[in-house]
Formats: structure tokens, C-alpha cells, sequence
């Protein structure tokens, strides 16, 4: 099963010459490493209470239909994005390719899962946000500024997303109606395209 989700992945480091730089996905995984050091069983415990509502396998289930493919891949193709956001990304040494894994592993180990914790709803939107609760943000936070201050690439990568061009280009792509059309679709199955922003960032300690 193949899940495709736009998301970032940046190419980022340099730290002495000879050695070989390091893909913003290295520096992400070091992310994810942390989480699940502090916060792997209490994610899967979560994963597997929230399965148990139906509200959050409809979500689940849609995940992995042809319609949600086929949906995905419209969003790609529009011009605001294939043409702006992708250019912006690849202009930046970003690759959005790594984070379609991310996505299809989280799937399917949601639904490898059986045991038991807390959970705050029942929909994918609230098992979103409870994950988030869930992980070590002052760790994270620690992480993310230890690498904006050792890595001149990563740093240059990240600040990319504070430029006004950016916000030009995020703000197009939310405005194009068909681009509506479908994150309405998916918000119909309970996936909130938002919420999923909010968590691919927080995995970074950047907290709203």
C-alpha cells in the first residue's frame, strides 16, 4: 500500500569538506528517532485505541483507496502546485518524496497496533492532535535549535519558509478552488489536510 501526501523533505549540512552532506530526511528520521525513544509506546497505544472508533477508520480506510489516490494526484497536478510550490521546494534543495513514506508507515503501523491509552476523540483529526500532546517537545525544540546553530544548510533551509515568496505561493495554492474542492473531500472522511501540517512541523518541535 502506497500513500502519497505532499509534505516537506529538505537536502541540508555541510559539516567538513570531505564528508558527504546530509539529506534533510537524516536530519528528520533524528526527529522521529526522539519521539519514538519517548513517546513509541505511547503512540501505539494511542494508534490502537483510536481504531476501535469508526469515525477514525473511515479516515483510515479512504487513506487507502484508488479515490484517495487519484485525489492526491490531482492535487499535484495543479499549476499552483506543480509549477510553484514544487519549483520553490526544488529551488531550496527540498524533495517532498521522503515524507510519502512517512505517511504510508504511519498507516500501516496504525493498523498493526493493539493495545490500549486515552484518547481525547474519535476521529482522525483528534488522534492527530493527541500524538502531538504526546511527543517530547522540549527535546525537539532542543534538536531543531542545535541544528539551525551547527548546520548553515539546514538553517538556510528552514528560514526558506519565512520568505515572502513562500508565503505568496502557500497562499495560492490554498486560494485555487479546485484545491478547496479537495481538501473538502478529504475533510468529508475526517482527514483535516491543516492538522496533518500542523503535526509534519511539530515533528520538528515547531510548535503553534
Amino acid at each position: 500500500m502506497k500513500i502519497t501526501v505532499t509534505l516537506l523533505a529538505l537536502v541540508a549540512l555541510a559539516y567538513s569538506a570531505p564528508q558527504p552532506r546530509k539529506l534533510f530526511h537524516e536530519h528528520y528520521e533524528d526527529f522521529i528517532d526522539i519521539i519514538m525513544e519517548e513517546a513509541g509506546k505511547d503512540l501505539q497505544e494511542l494508534a490502537a485505541e483510536y481504531v476501535q472508533f469508526e469515525e477514525f477508520r473511515v479516515s483510515l480506510n479512504y487513506m487507502q483507496t484508488s479515490e484517495f489516490k487519484n485525489l492526491v494526484y490531482e492535487m499535484e497536478d495543479l499549476p499552483e502546485f506543480k509549477a510553484e510550490v514544487v519549483q520553490f521546494l526544488e529551488g531550496h534543495n527540498i524533495d517532498i518524496i521522503f515524507f510519502v513514506n512517512v505517511i504510508n508507515d504511519l498507516v500501516d503501523g496504525i493498523q498493526r497496533r493493539s493495545t490500549r491509552s486515552v484518547a481525547s476523540g474519535n476521529d482522525m483529526s483528534s488522534f492527530v492532535k493527541d500524538c502531538i500532546s504526546k511527543f517530547p517537545k522540549e527535546k525537539l525544540v532542543a534538536l531543531f535549535e542545535e541544528k539551525k546553530a551547527e548546520d548553515e544548510s539546514f538553517k538556510v533551509a528552514m528560514e526558506s519558509f519565512e520568505l515572502e515568496e513562500w508565503n505568496q505561493i502557500y497562499s495560492a495554492l490554498w486560494e485555487n478552488e479546485i484545491f478547496k474542492q479537495e481538501v473538502d473531500i478529504l475533510l468529508g472522511y475526517g482527514i483535516d489536510v491543516a492538522v496533518l501540517l500542523d503535526e509534519a512541523v511539530a515533528i520538528m518541535g515547531i510548535f503553534k
